[in-house]
């Protein structure tokens, strides 16, 4: 059977494809000017191919967060659960928000200039928008769930790795657009996605070779 480390492989290739599908969906030269007025300029073609890229690819972090469940079990089994919970609630919630954008971007750009597009504007952020910040309340939960998991942790993993929890490390990628542009034009708006390859990336590096996580 599978091991842990196969399944936080999986959830570093969830991470890989989504953020190349956000990307297509997202990215700017400009940068991002907010995140529903970047879908304003973004090619619908280009955009389309993102829609079906994310929405076959983001059920892949649901196995990435099984890993972590495995890995973090022996720790507290509890605790472990709901770190799996949080993590496929926060991406059942995210790709439901990612698989929107495509459709905003073409009725906001068609829409745009007519007496329509304030009530076009007004109902994606009532309806839509409103889950990204789900989302980062969902992310701030499994980050205070995986620290004390770090903290108790039976399996040899070094306690600083709390440091680099899904919410610091998400907060570090968007402030790249303030000291790095030309590198945070492209992993700022794909955020959640670069964070959580890194997250799965030290996880995995870190844990030690000789330990096997088979699955109950």
């Amino acid at each position: 059977m599978k091991t842990s480390s196969n399944y936080l492989i999986v959830g570093i290739v969830a991470a890989i494809l989504v953020g190349i599908a956000e990307w297509l969906l997202h990215f700017s030269p400009q940068g991002p000017q907010g995140e529903i007025a970047m879908l304003f300029d973004v090619p619908l073609a280009r955009a389309s191919v993102g829609h079906f890229l994310a929405i076959v690819t983001t059920p892949l972090y649901f196995i990435g967060y099984y890993g972590l469940l495995q890995v973090f079990k022996s720790t507290d089994a509890l605790l472990a659960k709901l770190l799996f919970i949080g993590g496929v609630i926060s991406f059942f919630v995210g790709g439901i928000w990612l698989s929107s954008r495509y459709f905003a971007a073409e009725v906001l750009q068609r829409s745009a200039g007519t007496p329509d597009f304030e009530f076009y504007l007004q109902s994606y952020e009532t309806h839509y928008q409103i889950l990204v910040w789900a989302l980062r309340f969902l992310v701030l939960g499994i980050s205070i769930i995986y620290i004390l998991l770090i903290l108790k942790n039976k399996i040899g993993l070094p306690k600083w790795l709390a440091i680099l929890n899904p919410t610091l490390i998400l907060i570090i990628v968007i402030s790249t657009l303030f000291w790095i542009k030309p590198l945070g034009v492209h992993i700022a708006p794909i955020a959640m996605n670069t964070t959580h390859f890194i997250f799965f990336s030290t996880i995995l590096f870190f844990l030690k070779p000789s330990t096997n996580y088979e699955m109950a």
